[in-house]
């Protein structure tokens, strides 16, 4: 199997990916790619004997193909327009891949050429359909222009037509003459088609497109011309992800999220679905081989990363192909990770606590509560790496998945329509409780780290001694109808902008309340953060302790530089 492994360079604050390549027993493992660039998406020949993969080697994103009886790379792009993803063909002539076209200048007209790359925001072309020889040449565009893609392609067995979404529907490509035919017409977002290896039927991703706080992600099968449409796994209630047809076509294996945990399930054509998987572990980038072996990229509370391999059948034998992380975590001391639950508006919330290593029970810690919200997600057993730097910084770090989280069914994810973030910030507010009642947490010391709902903590509470709010959502006029009375607010706060009566402006938010901003509060912002300046801009002008971090870029310079501000900050 052929896997990518990241590494930084924090003096250039820059990060890169190179391909590996190992036995699926982990008996074998060597270096394919070695270099200061970034390598992505590898894909097997169908044969078994190139590789194809995205690449910026060259300085600009490519498609390169490496052979294994022959060796060496080479670029199957050079000129197009910068990949995004790609597929095989079928008889291993082709490649399929997705990218963006050249985005027109008619609105842009009566700009200088010399303006045009400053223009903002920048006007972008559609994404397109494109193939090209797998042994280089010119690429051809096979989609049309009306018609944005997204997601990876994929050819039909035949190879005489490729699947793609668009428009949150699939479509079907013909190679022969272009012509485009869209298979999907329900009332729902898809997307994620999986032609299966008899080329009889399709699988999909699709949600429902009416306006919801949460839908379900479903695994759908339907018939190559669109027909026949069925829902596999309709009783499972959990987001399906990454859809892998069995070599006789006729089980699809799929991977989900569940309660802190990933899982693989097996959905059979008569619509029933059994768990393959029942391990404290997250997985992803599943894919499954036609000889039955899948392959999987896990995370657990002592693991950081590790492929591994198993039969999808015999799933207990599982081989871990490789742990680039382990050599690092076995350098340091590792705090240990507990599972709670507690009551919360008549639900049993989930959540974790990361403790110190060394961790004593007769000590007093301090109490960190982190809150990930943008976009909503589950924390779990994976290895929580920022949960382990603040244990390892002395904090007792709370993870929790308030109402709203996925993995729990649709219920449960539905139940903010009108409520967010305020609810969810309740279920938070009753974990901190619920855990500060323990002998070990230090009365006082109470901090907070996140982003929106962290934000609304801070302005409806004053539990927290400290705070840290990560790009956070303070002009929220978009979204404001999903606050309750939204209209009414929503016209009452755009009358009373920040810099023209800051009271009133604070007065009128939908998301925050000036009488409860005391907590001393750290606003980490990204470049063009308006919202995080008008968040500190607020804050200042209540008097409370305040500072403002502006980062450029994402790199691990700045990664690193942002956890130590916010630790130097909670410390202070």
């Amino acid at each position: 199997m052929v896997y990518t492994e990241s590494w930084n360079d924090r003096g250039r604050g820059a990060a890169f990916t190179n391909l590996w390549l190992a036995a699926s027993d982990g008996r074998e493992e060597r270096q394919l790619t070695e270099g200061e660039w970034r390598d992505a998406s590898p894909r097997w020949s169908p044969d078994g004997t190139r590789i194809a993969y995205l690449s910026t080697r060259a300085g600009k994103p490519g498609i390169w193909v490496r052979s294994l009886n022959h060796g060496g790379d080479r670029e199957v792009t050079r000129g197009a327009a910068a990949p995004l993803s790609l597929a095989w063909s079928p008889d291993g002539k082709s490649i399929a891949f997705t990218a963006r076209a050249a985005a027109a200048n008619a609105a842009a007209s009566w700009a200088p050429a010399e303006v045009l790359p400053l223009l903002w925001p920048r006007p972008l072309g559609p994404v397109q359909v494109f193939v090209a020889p797998a042994d280089g040449g010119e690429a051809l565009r096979v989609s049309t222009e009306d018609l944005d893609f997204s997601g990876e392609p994929a050819w039909m067995p035949d190879g005489l037509s490729i699947l793609c979404a668009a428009a949150g529907q699939i479509f079907s490509i013909r190679t022969i003459d272009h012509a485009v035919r869209e298979l999907t017409r329900e009332d729902s977002i898809a997307g994620g088609p999986v032609p299966s290896p008899d080329g009889g039927k399709i699988a999909f991703l699709a949600r429902d497109a009416r306006p919801r706080s949460y839908a379900v992600r479903k695994l759908f099968v339907m018939s190559p011309d669109g027909g026949r449409v069925r829902a596999l796994a309709g009783a499972l209630g959990r987001d399906a992800m990454h859809p892998r047809w069995s070599n006789d076509s006729r089980t699809v294996y799929f991977t989900a999220d569940d309660r802190g945990a990933t899982h693989v399930y097996a959905a059979r054509n008569d619509g029933t679905a059994r768990q393959v998987t029942n391990r404290a572990e997250r997985l992803r980038g599943f894919s499954l081989a036609a000889n039955g072996r899948a392959a999987a990229v896990r995370s657990s509370a002592t693991e950081g990363g590790a492929v591994i391999a198993f039969a999808v059948d015999l799933p207990a034998g599982v081989a871990t192909v490789a742990a680039p992380n382990q050599h690092l975590l076995a350098e340091r001391a590792m705090g240990a990770v507990e599972e709670i639950q507690y009551p919360s508006a008549g639900k049993r919330i989930q959540a974790w606590l990361v403790k110190p290593p060394g961790f004593d029970a007769a000590r007093r810690y301090p109490l960190l509560l982190e809150v990930q919200d943008a976009p909503r997600r589950m924390y779990g057993a994976e290895f929580q790496l920022q949960a382990q730097i603040f244990a390892a910084a002395g904090y007792v770090v709370l993870c929790a998945n308030p109402r709203g989280t996925p993995g729990y069914g649709e219920e449960f994810g539905n139940l903010l329509p009108t409520g967010f973030p305020e609810d969810a910030a309740d279920d938070l507010l009753r974990g901190v409780e619920y855990v500060a009642a323990n002998p070990f947490v230090q009365p006082g010391k109470i901090g907070v780290i996140g982003g929106v709902t962290a934000a609304w903590l801070l302005g409806h509470s004053t539990r927290f001694s400290a705070a840290v709010l990560r790009r956070a959502v303070a002009d929220w006029t978009a979204d404001v109808a999903l606050a309750p009375h939204g209209a009414q607010r929503a016209a009452a706060w755009m009358g009373a902008m920040p810099w023209e009566n800051p009271d009133q402006y604070m007065k009128h938010s939908p998301i925050f309340f000036a009488g409860a901003f005391q907590t001393p509060a750290l606003v980490i912002a990204g470049a063009n953060d308006i919202e995080s300046e008008e968040l500190y801009f607020a804050l200042q002008q209540k008097k409370v302790a305040s500072a403002l971090v502006r980062l450029s870029g994402d790199g691990p310079a700045e990664r690193v530089l942002e956890m130590e501000a916010e630790l130097a900050w909670l410390r202070r």
